[in-house]
């Protein structure tokens, strides 16, 4: 029960703090401007930041607010595009992460993949590996890293610490 409720207290303390966007199929500055729109409609982002050459958005998200990064992928591909690539800085408070662990971070599971052991300890980045976070090529990359099947299904299996039950989201990540 005590080793229960310090993995909530250090769990409780991670959050999600900024992501860098890439996206794909820009043609010109109206595409970028077509992207941004749609990323200000979502109600955790507090702050935008475009680079139109690189293509880039970097995203300030608000301190408190349920983060869904699928919501920030589903603004990009309603505005036409795609994503390339998704790097999240999060801050974390003694997490222990290895190839195949899974760690919760505002809510939000992550499944660390080609990982070494390692305790993270204040603002890390992470890389979605995600299917339509990377390329198909790059994701099929990362299967040999595990045979958990939430890997290619996105959700929560009875593979997954604490996976039983109803499906939940699982992001699939690596550093």
């Amino acid at each position: 029960m005590v080793v229960a409720m310090l993995l909530l207290s250090a769990t409780a303390m991670a959050q999600i703090k900024s992501a860098t966007l890439t996206a794909s199929g820009l043609t010109c500055s109206m595409c970028s401007k077509a992207i941004f729109k749609s990323l200000s409609k979502i109600a955790f982002i507090k702050n935008i930041d475009v680079d139109v050459e690189k293509s880039t958005y970097t995203l300030q998200f608000k301190e408190g607010e349920k983060i869904i990064l699928d919501d920030v992928k589903k603004a990009v591909t309603d505005a036409g595009f795609a994503v390339a690539d998704l790097q999240v800085t999060m801050t974390f408070n003694n997490a222990e992460v290895f190839n195949d662990a899974h760690v919760t971070v505002d809510g939000n599971t992550f499944h660390f993949l080609n990982v070494t052991k390692q305790t993270l300890q204040g603002d890390k980045t992470v890389r979605l590996i995600d299917k339509n976070y990377v390329t198909s090529a790059e994701h099929k990359k990362y299967k040999k890293f595990t045979s958990m099947a939430c890997f290619e299904t996105g959700v929560m299996g009875s593979c997954c610490p604490g996976g039983k039950g109803a499906a939940k989201r699982v992001y699939h990540v690596t550093m």
